[in-house]
């Protein structure tokens, strides 16, 4: 492989989830900016998709519009944490190579990461009429990305247990051939 290209790579590998993580961001805080009554409405249609989904399942009707916006809430945050972790792991602070005891806890920086964001967030909702900031959505945000992190952070884990595994076996079977 030319240097050109190994370099190009390299650069993509970081670009691609950091540009992600940007739009993500984005989009988060697109539709904070939308007001009540916008807001509103996207979730009514939300509602009324999950409320088609679950009854052609044979399922009944999903809890409450209120709940699919609280789901919303964390789902979106939930990704947030995950794309924050992949950064990380993509900038090479969080590595296979690294002791466990160092990667782990470097994942978890994650979680405020996202909560800062998440307050962000409710701080620009003050800003769109029919909508407030809510302390409460703030911990729905974080508990989400403190969730979809304990799940990369566990992923992490048995990869790198799977990857040590194999090195192990690999380094094994070369001391038995020679």
């Amino acid at each position: 492989m030319s240097k050109g290209r190994s370099t190009l790579i390299k650069t993509l590998r970081i670009a691609i989830p950091l540009t992600l993580t940007v739009l993500w961001i984005a989009f988060i805080w697109s539709n904070s900016l939308k007001t009540g009554v916008e807001s509103g409405e996207q979730s009514g249609r939300v509602y009324s998709i999950v409320c088609e989904i679950t009854s052609t399942l044979g399922l009944g009707t999903p809890i409450s519009e209120h709940f699919i916006r609280k789901a919303a809430h964390f789902t979106e945050f939930a990704i947030l944490g995950a794309l924050f972790c992949a950064d990380l792991v993509c900038l090479r602070a969080v590595s296979f190579k690294q002791r466990l005891y160092l990667s782990a806890p470097l994942l978890l920086c994650s979680v405020p990461t996202s909560a800062l964001f998440a307050a962000a967030d409710e701080f620009l909702q003050s800003f769109s009429d029919g909508r407030g900031p809510s302390v409460k959505d703030v911990l729905i945000d974080t508990s989400g990305a403190l969730c979809a992190t304990i799940i990369f952070i566990a992923v992490f884990v048995l990869v790198r247990f799977i990857h040590k595994k194999r090195y192990i076996a690999k380094s094994t079977e070369y001391v038995y051939q020679k």
